[in-house]
């Protein structure tokens, strides 16, 4: 497993934070996801054999926020 931090841009609140984490965690591989609209960040753990970083940032993007 590995943990990365993703700058996200566009959260604003706890329901943008819930929307995001909910996004992430269906997808196979990833294990946590704990996004922060105050810091404008997200932590995703996963698994690098299963999901790729592109993907999770892709993620991102369909829930409308911008990956840095």
């Amino acid at each position: 497993m590995v943990t990365e931090t993703i700058d996200v841009r566009g959260m604003y609140c706890g329901g943008c934070e819930q929307r995001l984490r909910e996004a992430l965690l269906a997808l196979d591989g990833v294990s946590e996801a704990q996004p922060e609209h105050i810091g404008d960040l997200v932590d995703v753990t996963f698994d690098p054999a299963l999901v790729g970083i592109e993907q999770i940032r892709e993620t991102v993007r369909a829930c409308g926020f911008v990956p840095a």
